[in-house]
């Protein structure tokens, strides 16, 4: 019986392939840190760098470092990251806490080890990164929140010019005056509208999750959303990946700016430039502070 126990302990003392000291079969912890700062004590090794990664690449100012974590593998890496927010998320394992009844202190466990969640994908609909604060799934949020201020901010000026209609104010005139699209009704309620947007597009993001495929799940392709084949030449494809983050970050940023001249000025963006451009030198965001 006590061999059996001895072997049972030995065995889950094995933590990720690294065998781990016997200890106790009492309670264990563990704590994870997510590495917002220098890390104390040794520094770890550097991996290799991976293919492609390239030491004198353009970096978000001259003169910046990179981080080790951003090593140019992606497409529009410039190693900007002065948080950490990208950095790996570092487990540490301690070991089991002394829980001996007869003494007047227990001894809490120590730090016995550490370790790294991978960023596999798996097949869950509704979350399918293994690991939420890996760098692939920033970048798919990066990319996907910046498609969609690409279309907000093309539709906030298009409409604004069509219709002289904020687009902070659209949803007033679609509640007073019935929905419509560029001045034209629409023969459906704002709830109908609400309940086809949800159906559609949770249905498009159920389907987006099912795909495990990295590359796939930011750039599917094929004929519905690449249907000139403009992708076809590996080249142009990446000189046009770069192109889209660029711009997705610049829209996301220019949107930013849409909501914030709204609440300050209550203005769309095209009436806001016009009356900067007719006095330049005194209509600017300055004149609302000082």
């Amino acid at each position: 019986m006590a061999s059996a126990a001895a072997t049972a302990t030995a065995a889950a003392s094995s933590f990720i392939g690294t065998r781990l000291p016997d200890t106790p079969s009492n309670s264990g912890r563990v704590h994870a840190r997510f590495g917002f700062g220098a890390k104390k004590g040794a520094a770890p090794k550097k991996a290799a760098p991976k293919l492609g990664r390239s030491l004198d690449r353009p970096l978000w100012y001259p003169g910046a470092k990179a981080p080790e974590w951003l090593d140019g593998s992606l497409i529009g890496d410039y190693g900007f990251d002065p948080f950490g927010l990208g950095k790996p998320a570092e487990y540490l394992q301690y070991d089991l806490d002394s829980l001996d009844q007869n003494l007047s202190k227990n001894v809490p466990g120590e730090i016995i080890g550490t370790r790294f969640e991978s960023s596999d994908l798996k097949s869950t609909a509704l979350q399918p990164y293994t690991e939420v604060f890996g760098l692939q799934r920033f970048r798919e949020c990066e990319l996907i929140h910046g498609r969609w201020a690409m279309l907000a901010t093309l539709g906030a000026v298009a409409v604004e010019w069509l219709t002289g209609v904020a687009w902070q104010d659209a949803g007033k005139v679609e509640l007073i005056e019935g929905s419509s699209y560029l001045g034209q009704p629409l023969p459906f309620s704002i709830t109908t509208l609400i309940w086809i947007e949800v159906l559609v597009i949770g249905y498009i993001e159920f389907q987006r999750n099912a795909e495990l495929d990295p590359e796939k799940r930011l750039y599917p392709g094929g004929k519905f959303f690449d249907p000139l084949g403009l992708a076809a030449d590996p080249e142009k494809k990446a000189t046009l990946q770069l192109a889209e983050i660029k711009h997705a970050r610049l829209a996301m940023v220019a949107f930013f700016g849409f909501a914030v001249q709204a609440a300050v000025t209550g203005k769309g963006p095209l009436n806001n430039w016009a009356t900067h451009l007719s006095d330049p030198l005194h209509t600017t965001i300055l004149d609302r502070f000082l």
